[in-house]
């Protein structure tokens, strides 16, 4: 098997030489991927405020037309 991380002697191997761009990209994919979760917590959150004031707004109108 030569998918040691360290060889026996205990030198560590030199890194693989394209493991920075393959990091770079994943870093930058991730990053979007982030930035669009972000997006979309804001917006349920907009539609759960924008619900509950409705719900809010239906209640009062419930209760004052009870009252009159």
């Amino acid at each position: 098997m030569d998918d040691k991380v360290i060889a026996l002697r205990g030198q560590r191997r030199p890194p693989p030489p394209a493991s920075d761009f393959w990091f770079a990209q994943v870093d930058l994919r991730l990053g979007r991927i982030e930035s669009i979760i972000a997006r979309l917590a804001w917006q349920v959150w907009i539609v759960v405020c924008g619900c509950a004031g409705l719900l809010v707004i239906e209640i009062v109108k419930a209760i004052t037309g009870a009252i009159s």
